[in-house]
């Protein structure tokens, strides 16, 4: 199978697999949970194949060590691919206190899982974790008090769309001369 795009520049948590010539489905299914437990594996034609990964080590490591190997006698290829829910590890902290500082904030988060970075100042943060199910994880700190105001998360997908945070509890100067 040929890829008529060119890969990525970034890793991704989706690869994708294409085979030389047939080979059993099992012995590719192995190969690839050898890495990590996929989120998704789907058969894209003949001899290609997707699977997204909950983790982004795990896809990392699948493209390092599957690239070119040959499994079954076919000859397997690997790279990343375009990564359409590569914000589903990342969540938007809105409501931090000034004086928070990220250092702060990486502590609390690493309570739920592995953090690849956290960026921003302010009252608007961002933080991306390496497994997805992490980032579902550290939802549940929505609502956490850090030096006085309480942080609200919700995932960067739904930041991006320009919905997700509840009404502010202290109305607008504008609503209360209404």
């Amino acid at each position: 199978a040929r890829f008529n795009s060119a890969p990525p520049s970034q890793p991704s948590r989706t690869i994708s697999i294409s085979v030389s010539s047939p080979i059993d489905e099992a012995s590719l299914v192995a190969a690839v949970n050898a890495f990590g437990t996929p989120r998704n594996m789907a058969a894209c034609g003949k001899g290609a194949y997707t699977v997204t990964y909950f983790d982004l080590r795990s896809s990392v490591a699948a493209v390092q060590r599957l690239r070119g190997i040959s499994l079954g006698g076919a000859r397997v290829h690997a790279r990343f691919a375009d990564d359409v829910a590569w914000k589903h590890g990342v969540l938007a902290v809105h409501n931090v206190a000034a004086t928070v500082h990220n250092v702060e904030l990486l502590s609390l988060f690493r309570n739920c899982g592995d953090v690849m970075d956290l960026r921003g100042a302010g009252s608007l943060r961002v933080v991306s974790f390496y497994d997805v199910r992490h980032a579902y994880a550290a939802l549940a700190l929505s609502g956490t008090e850090l030096h006085g105001s309480v942080i609200q998360i919700i995932t960067a997908a739904l930041a991006a769309s320009g919905g997700g945070l509840p009404p502010s509890p202290h109305p607008s100067p504008t609503q209360n001369s209404q």
